[in-house]
């Protein structure tokens, strides 16, 4: 399927024939991201994607994750022919150079789990993607989610990596599509809360807000399986210490689960919208907190 979306990527969108510089694409985000007249969107959304492994934190956030957010979602100059091969190719960056830390490869990675995520969000507004679409990109999300074992947030000089808050933001739009089925739910919930326990250091860069709003995500919803939703609080009690004493990576964990139970709760908190679900789930989520 990749091979043929491959194909079909190298037939609609032409290669650039020499990347633009920075002051090229700076020029089109001072004019409110306007593509330049005669301009082939397909061939520029294609470079765009090349810099979402850059360590170069203007071209990645501030030029290619910017511009292409600008052009799929917000003025949706992009149509679903050339969005789907650009969905192909970033679903398949996921996987490139899985399970290195400390490396460049957690950018391409990362940033294309965040573009994905503009991409399910497009979708949600303007549907395009097919049930099968939907499911492919699910399972991506949450295989890429457990793999990653690069979980660094920022660093001063090439910026944000942020690989744990980039999933959950694909997570939180996937949470919301009219596709998910109810059994689906659980995964998603699952997922995150495998994640918070296994990472080895405190996620300090806001990666647990980002998680709790995909969660709230789910419980919104109008088939909101709560029961599900009280197993997933149930695996953010802290785990017990071992017979031979608590692991710096157990209280890690432990403190990532009370981040996500406290910031969930916040979340709950503060959503202004009368449902049902989310007054349940407020009382649950004291529940564990008290």
């Amino acid at each position: 399927m990749l091979c043929v979306c491959a194909l079909a990527l190298a037939l609609i969108v032409p290669q650039a024939q020499a990347g633009h510089d920075k002051a090229w694409w700076q020029a089109i985000r001072d004019q409110d991201y306007e593509p330049p007249a005669g301009a082939s969107i397909p061939g520029l959304a294609r470079e765009l994607g090349a810099y979402l492994g850059s360590t170069d934190p203007v071209l990645r956030d501030e030029i290619a994750y910017a511009v292409l957010t600008q052009w799929i979602y917000v003025k949706k100059i992009v149509p679903p022919e050339v969005l789907r091969p650009l969905i192909a190719e970033w679903t398949a960056n996921l996987a490139l150079g899985i399970g290195e830390v400390g490396t460049e490869t957690v950018f391409r990675r990362s940033f294309s789990a965040l573009m994905l995520s503009v991409a399910v969000a497009l979708d949600n507004d303007t549907p395009y993607l097919e049930r099968a679409e939907l499911a492919t990109l699910l399972g991506a999300a949450l295989r890429y989610l457990a793999a990653e074992e690069d979980t660094r947030g920022f660093d001063p000089a090439t910026g944000w990596m942020h690989s744990v808050a980039h999933t959950a933001d694909l997570l939180k739009f996937l949470a919301r599509s009219r596709h998910l089925r109810p059994a689906e739910q659980g995964r998603i919930l699952g997922g995150i809360a495998d994640k918070v326990g296994a990472v080895d250091h405190v996620l300090a860069h806001g990666e647990d807000e980002r998680l709790a709003r995909a969660v709230v995500s789910i419980v919104a919803r109008p088939d909101a399986d709560l029961v599900a939703f009280q197993a997933f609080l149930d695996s953010l009690r802290p785990a017990p210490p071992p017979e031979t004493g608590p692991t710096p990576a157990l209280l890690a964990a432990n403190q990532n689960r009370r981040h996500l139970a406290v910031s969930l709760f916040a979340a709950l908190s503060t959503d202004q919208r009368d449902l049902e679900s989310l007054a349940q789930a407020r009382t649950m989520t004291l529940a564990l907190l008290r």
